[in-house]
């Protein structure tokens, strides 16, 4: 096993999720922004319409900054994230996908070194070599996400992988096309918001900036309502049982789905003000509308990462990290009958020494509460707040996301012995696995919860030195 990073304030879990909506908001706005240029580039060269480049240098300008240079940061903010948050799950995915993810590597310096080309060789080059220059950028970007796609759907529909443990059946899995078209379809929404946003910006006297915002209304309205025709029709039909089961259960809080819908529902009227009245379109709103689309994507995404829940493969790795299932094909067999029997400890790479222990139990020793954090946090870390370090202390209260401590008391599980019986009992959930390791371990796992819930409710030092 690896070390276990919990995360600053919030849960590891989280810090994937932040770093991941701003990603996907900027690589789908790459994609569906080069094939809308593509469009309008095709009109300006046979249409004869050269007022159209203005529009064209400004939005790739935009798109080099934005979208290449802060979309890159947060593309290598993912692999740091999600390497420190979950190493064997990324693991798994190099060593099933390698020559994938080397493709897509490929398929983005194209990317790169095409958005600088397209930009830097307005006016320098013949208006049709530059078109072709459109075409390599749109389908430089459509290549990495087909292939970024077939990857992120893989885990939560491995599919017949399981069988032949063959990365292309992986790869083409049950959820790979409707969420690729799905995904496609809605960046066209995201592309007509960063369109409103860069045509208002330019001068007022531009004679072509309402037949851009029109068009660009009528794309994005178009894309939403295929992405969620998608939805309905084919995407969420191919779900498995359990990812439906996740999506109705508390595990996902209603505020993420009035986010969703919320927000779609902003994008939808704001497109259609745009269609109805492109003289009255403002950047401000523009903003706002993009602002918005941030907001749903981060609702949208991290629904996508929960019904997977508990685990980071379904059917195969749970989110601590444990393979819970035998993988023939590979010569892979399950970990948690083994684990259960010699423990966890043997398998953890850290592991404080007596002469690091200062935790001040009462009911227990202190090597045994620290042996129980050590074992709380690789269990139950990669989704709820087990510890102090991410939680933030507001008006004398702890406040932590997915807090265990809030967990137990509501179910009032506060003492070791009934800590300990409700360990036991886990496995039932639709969305926690069964704790791993020796009923020792178990034992101190609960006696470490006892003492953390206990400190919960401790005064806290900057309470004490006010008072």
């Amino acid at each position: 096993m690896y070390p276990v990073w919990e995360g600053l304030f919030i849960h590891s879990a989280m810090f994937v999720a932040i770093v991941s909506a701003f990603h996907v908001l900027a690589s789908h706005l790459t994609v569906a922004a080069a094939w809308f240029n593509l469009y309008l580039e095709r009109r300006a060269v046979y249409e004869d319409r050269p007022e159209l480049y203005v529009y064209l240098k400004r939005s790739a300008l935009g798109l080099l900054v934005f979208a290449y240079v802060f979309g890159a940061m947060a593309g290598v903010g993912i692999w740091q994230t999600t390497t420190a948050a979950n190493p064997r799950g990324i693991s798994t995915l190099i060593h099933n996908f390698v020559l994938y993810w080397g493709s897509e590597w490929y398929m983005f310096l194209i990317d790169v070194v095409g958005i600088i080309a397209y930009y830097y060789t307005f006016e320098r080059v013949s208006p049709k070599t530059h078109l072709r220059l459109a075409w390599i950028l749109a389908l430089g970007g459509t290549g990495t996400l087909t292939i970024i796609v077939g990857i992120l759907s893989f885990k939560l529909t491995p599919g017949l992988w399981f069988e032949t443990g063959a990365s292309l059946n992986g790869f083409f899995n049950p959820t790979f096309w409707p969420q690729l078209f799905m995904r496609f379809a809605l960046m066209f929404t995201i592309t007509a918001a960063w369109a409103l946003l860069i045509v208002t910006g330019l001068p007022n006297g531009y004679f072509a900036r309402e037949r851009i915002i029109r068009i660009a209304a009528v794309m994005g309205l178009g894309g939403l309502a295929v992405a969620l025709s998608i939805w309905f029709f084919w995407y969420d039909p191919t779900l498995p049982a359990h990812a439906k089961t996740i999506l109705r259960s508390p595990a996902i809080p209603p505020i993420t789905f009035t986010v969703i819908i919320g927000g779609l529902i902003a994008t939808f009227l704001g497109l259609l003000f745009a269609l109805v009245m492109p003289r009255r379109q403002h950047q401000i709103i523009a903003l706002g509308a993009m602002l918005v689309l941030f907001a749903a994507i981060f609702g949208a995404e991290r629904t996508r990462e929960v019904i997977r829940k508990p685990d980071i493969i379904a059917g195969y790795m749970s989110s601590n990290q444990l393979v819970f299932n035998d993988l023939p094909a590979r010569g892979i067999q399950r970990e948690e009958q083994p684990l259960n029997e010699t423990g966890m400890l043997g398998s953890l790479p850290f592991l404080p020494r007596p002469d690091q222990i200062s935790v001040a139990a009462t009911s227990a020793s202190s090597h045994q509460v620290a042996m129980g954090r050590v074992l709380v946090i690789q269990q139950c870390a990669a989704c709820h707040n087990v510890s102090n370090q991410t939680a933030i202390t507001v008006f004398d209260q702890r406040l932590a996301l997915r807090s265990l401590a809030q967990l137990l008391e509501r179910r009032k599980m506060t003492t070791a012995p009934k800590i300990e019986t409700y360990l036991n009992g886990i496995g039932a959930f639709p969305y926690m696995h069964p704790v791993i390791g020796t009923p020792e371990e178990r034992a101190a796992m609960a006696l470490y919860l006892e003492y953390f819930l206990q400190q919960q409710h401790a005064p806290q030092p900057q309470a004490q030195a006010r008072r």
